[in-house]
């Protein structure tokens, strides 16, 4: 008896000294992990895991940074708890690459009155933070309460407003999942705007023949979210893309400064280029600018088409190929045919008055899917494109580096000009044997040191020019070639308001053409290490509606039933080995 009691007091003591060294070492591990952070990242999008660029950005921090998020108030609807909860989360993680960086959730108008609360709005809207109403259903009627949809960065002196609550422009995902995946985006770049403010500069070239602002209105808004964005004529005026101004009047001393813009956009231009226009974006390059070309190399269009049927096209005469040649390319004076097409609405018939419509693969409007592994195309999945021309590489390759942006699919056939286009292609079976191209460029990046494409061969009338500093050899920069002004052009409806960039107005589907010139365009502004960000993809996942309505019962019995049985299982194990143990010791 006396052995039994003692074995049973030293049971109980090791219990006792087991359950003690068990909440020691819970207790050391949460205070070593308080000065320890790390994350195992499993998702399959990397979701968890900050870019590298971000976490440089916050290491870099040498003053603190506080950031007051407004995502909090009593009765928010789910969807913004679930955001908030989001935000909250990579802060935290922002907060472990940088000791400068504090944040706190805010109710602005928590204990407030209706007219004090409209007051804090009015003062958000001020400071560029414009207020969400939200409406709910209450009783017979509904209530609309606003949520203020994002933060105040504050940093050495200055305050800049992070909008978080973003709509997709495109309408294809909820806000909940748009806003999620630039969650880190739109914080991050908040802050570089505090820790470095300068802006960089974007114009849109006019004057010959250029898309107008409306039809690139789409991608001249976008881009104002980052950018100072203009539109600039050249009509042979030396300043127009740089800074001179007259030092003294009485001796006519110029003042000769650096571009006016960081990059340059050329949209479709339908006229050609003086010789002086051309010398002026040539010494734009060679001060270091970037340009972004978006050519039609023949008048193919397909506004032309559906009005005529078919169209007799010819090479566009802008004289810029000498430009193209000395950097690098050559785009072709071509159209392409390619079996990874769209299909566009063709008259098939009539029933009475009324024209039959159906839709028809038409292999000149293409859609791309083929791109490499550089950043500025990356997260890419299709491309709107209209009479496309294929590009080559060109000339020396020397100081330059040469990247193939995206290609044809390996199904291509090649249209010369001039020659006769119609709409009949979309009718006809195509013979795959005629598509025997394939993977042919149709965006080009060349970056590098480039030669002025008039060195050596300045005109004599340019000798006066010399005098404002010709300069032969750029510093290392970056220019963009792109074999079809579609790309960037945007529809306008009958109200005067335009569609998204690469909006199929026939089958309602978004392609990622502005996502495609937006990269363009933070590329060649030194913005690529934003890329990085911008190319992380995220999902929410949801449940099929499909699979809920026809399995609902099934579903319930696997995720109610399934668990107590497994839970059943392991107590049932558990019982059996024990009376085996303990009746082995009896």
């Amino acid at each position: 008896m006396e052995k039994k009691t003692s074995e049973s007091g030293k049971f109980k003591k090791s219990a006792v000294i087991g359950l003690v060294a068990s909440l020691l070492i819970l207790a050391a591990i949460n205070v070593i992990s308080s000065y320890l952070y790390f994350r195992i990242d499993l998702t399959k999008d990397k979701r968890h895991t900050l870019s590298q660029t971000t976490i440089d950005l916050l290491s870099s921090l040498d003053d603190k940074i506080y950031v007051k998020v407004y995502l909090k108030g009593e009765n928010q609807p789910a969807d913004y708890e679930q955001f908030a909860a989001k935000t909250r989360e990579i802060l935290e993680d922002f907060r472990s690459y940088s000791k400068f960086l504090h944040f706190e959730f805010i109710d602005p108008i928590k204990g407030k009155t209706k007219e004090e609360a409209n007051l804090i709005f009015g003062e958000f809207y001020k400071k560029g933070l414009t207020p969400i109403p939200i409406s709910k259903e209450e009783g017979a009627g509904y209530s609309t309460r606003y949520v203020v949809p994002g933060a105040m960065i504050a940093y050495k002196n200055k305050e800049y407003p992070a909008t978080l609550v973003v709509a997709d422009p495109s309408n294809t995902t909820s806000w909940l999942e748009y806003s999620t995946q630039e969650l880190e985006y739109n914080l991050v770049d908040a802050i570089r705007k505090l820790v470095h403010p300068h802006k960089a500069s974007v114009a849109f070239l006019e004057g010959h023949g250029e898309l107008d602002f409306m039809n690139t209105s789409w991608v001249h808004w976008q881009l104002q979210r980052f950018y100072n964005v203009e539109r600039v004529a050249l009509n042979g005026r030396i300043n127009s893309l740089r800074n001179i101004e007259l030092a003294d009047s009485l001796t006519q001393e110029l003042k000769l400064g650096d571009n006016k813009y960081d990059v340059l956009i050329i949209a479709q231009p339908t006229e050609p280029f003086s010789e002086t226009d051309k010398y002026i974006l040539d010494q734009h390059l060679m001060r270091g600018g970037k340009i972004l070309w978006l050519i039609d190399p023949t008048t193919a269009a397909i506004d032309s088409l559906q009005a005529s049927q078919e169209q007799f096209i010819y090479p566009r005469p802008l004289r810029v190929e000498n430009l193209f040649f000395k950097y690098g390319v050559r785009m072709n004076t071509n159209v392409v045919q390619d079996l990874s097409c769209q299909a566009i609405p063709l008259e098939v018939g009539r029933i009475g008055a009324q024209p039959q419509y159906k839709f028809m693969a038409f292999p000149y409007a293409l859609n791309i899917v083929n791109f490499s592994e550089h950043p500025i195309v990356r997260n890419m999945k299709e491309i709107k494109s209209e009479f496309a021309a294929t590009i080559d590489l060109v000339g020396a390759s020397e100081g330059l580096q040469k990247t193939v942006l995206m290609t044809t699919s390996e199904r291509t056939k090649i249209v010369p000009s001039p020659s006769i286009v119609t709409l009949n292609v979309a009718r006809a079976n195509p013979n795959p044997e005629e598509f025997a191209f394939k993977y042919l460029p149709l965006a080009v990046l060349v970056e590098g040191e480039f030669t002025s494409a008039y060195k050596g061969l300045l005109p004599v009338e340019f000798d006066t020019i010399k005098q404002l500093g010709y300069v032969e050899k750029s510093p290392k920069t970056r220019q963009i070639f792109v074999s079809d002004g579609d790309i960037i052009r945007n529809f306008v409806d009958n109200k005067n308001q335009p569609y998204p960039a690469g909006f199929d107005r026939y089958t309602g589907k978004q392609y990622d053409n502005a996502d495609f010139i937006l990269n363009c365009v933070n590329y060649l502004c030194a913005d690529d290490d934003l890329l990085q960000i911008r190319a992380k993809s995220l999902r929410i996942g949801s449940l099929d509606p499909i699979l809920i309505k026809t399995k609902k019962t099934y579903y319930a019995i696997v995720n109610i039933v399934l668990p107590l049985l497994v839970i059943a299982v392991i107590g049932t194990i558990l019982i059996v080995f024990r009376r085996i143990r303990y009746s082995k010791k009896k």
